[in-house]
């Protein structure tokens, strides 16, 4: 799944263990999260805010304490206020999300082991948390976390049930964060995204997601399919500025991405098999990879081991850049398919779905 700048890994094989989370006495917002596991004697655990403006900002753990020779370990505190944390063992890159609500959270973890998909890749230790009711309502909405435009009737299905558990948690501080990160790209959510809006206003005016809804739905339309796609300038590997609108008469794939990205980087081969695919028996097709790498070297060399042939611009401010923010970037890979006139046919294609719309669009 595509998480808010949330970025996951294919990692197999799958190997848990439980660990015990003790409850002590404790006050609205406070938390205890405790457990113990061999797999992580001397590691720091850390509580990580949600989001950080910038992927290579310095991120200020909440809180954080290091596993004894037995594995053990406890996080004890309050939190600023309701919100999606994360739970990260040592310095690893990625971390597991937990609701913490304000309220005394008595939580099940488990460990998870996880490989790359290279022998060389070290193991990989996530928490996942249990047993509160918002860790419960999160994983109740897993199933509708990839709504996707195309598909039309299971679609439909999955928005109206989607639509039905918001509605029922309104009050929850989760459903917010849940309606911000999955319904911004599905078009027919717009009225249920504008009247849960209305809704989170009246019951969760403190939230901070309620303002970023509000920027979506100001400028929702502009992204619709059959709209024109918002213009941008941005430099090349050269330092040399490229509007998009300057390619205008092809049919063109906006690939947003980022070196950082295990998602984009495992996408990018379907991306380069399908633009070679097309490239030389369409020479109306190309692509535009826009990254949001906020350190040059870093996106110029992946750009070269991934053996990207098509032109590549960046936005060193990140996905919370203008640029972000002008196309909605919540999460990536993201990508948004142009005609020749500029307007938008399709969104957020990956794998099978991207191969499939090509070879539809360029007979």
């Amino acid at each position: 799944m595509r998480l808010p700048l949330r970025v996951s890994y294919l990692l197999t094989p799958v190997l848990s263990a439980v660990l015990a989370v003790s409850a002590v006495a404790q006050q609205a917002g406070d938390y205890t999260i405790s457990g113990q596991d061999m797999r992580l004697a001397g590691q720091t655990i850390y509580l990580l805010p949600a989001e950080r403006p910038l992927h290579a900002a310095i991120l200020l753990a909440l809180d954080s304490v290091r596993a004894d020779a037995t594995g053990h370990f406890e996080l004890r505190g309050r939190v600023p206020a309701p919100d999606i944390y994360h739970l990260r063992v040592g310095r690893q890159p990625r971390g597991q999300v937990v609701p913490l609500t304000g309220q005394p959270e008595q939580l099940t973890a488990q460990v998870t082991e996880v490989r790359g998909n290279t022998r060389q890749a070290p193991a990989a230790y996530l928490l996942q948390a249990s047993g509160s009711p918002a860790v419960a309502l999160l994983r109740a909405f897993q199933p509708y976390f990839r709504l996707r435009d195309t598909a039309a009737p299971a679609g439909d299905q999955h928005l109206r049930r989607l639509e039905n558990m918001l509605r029922a948690q309104a009050a929850s501080p989760l459903a917010p964060y849940l309606t911000f990160h999955y319904l911004r790209l599905h078009a027919s959510a717009r009225p249920l995204l504008d009247s849960l809006t209305t809704r989170f206003a009246r019951e969760q005016p403190a939230s901070p997601y309620l303002p970023r809804l509000r920027e979506l739905l100001a400028a929702a339309p502009t992204l619709a399919i059959g709209a024109l796609a918002p213009d941008f300038t941005l430099p090349d590997l050269h330092g040399q500025p490229v509007t998009l609108s300057s390619l205008r008469g092809h049919y063109v794939l906006v690939d947003f991405w980022a070196s950082w990205c295990g998602p984009c980087r495992a996408a990018n081969p379907t991306v380069v098999a399908a633009y070679q695919r097309h490239y030389e028996r369409v020479p109306d097709f190309t692509v535009l990879s826009v990254s949001f790498d906020e350190q040059p070297a870093a996106w110029k060399k992946a750009v070269a081991q991934d053996a990207l042939p098509w032109m590549q611009v960046t936005d060193q401010r990140g996905v919370r850049s203008p640029t972000g923010h002008l196309y909605q970037i919540v999460g990536i890979p993201a990508t948004f398919l142009l005609d020749p006139q500029g307007r938008i046919i399709a969104k957020d294609l990956q794998g099978p779905a991207l191969s499939r719309e090509l070879g539809r669009l360029l007979k």
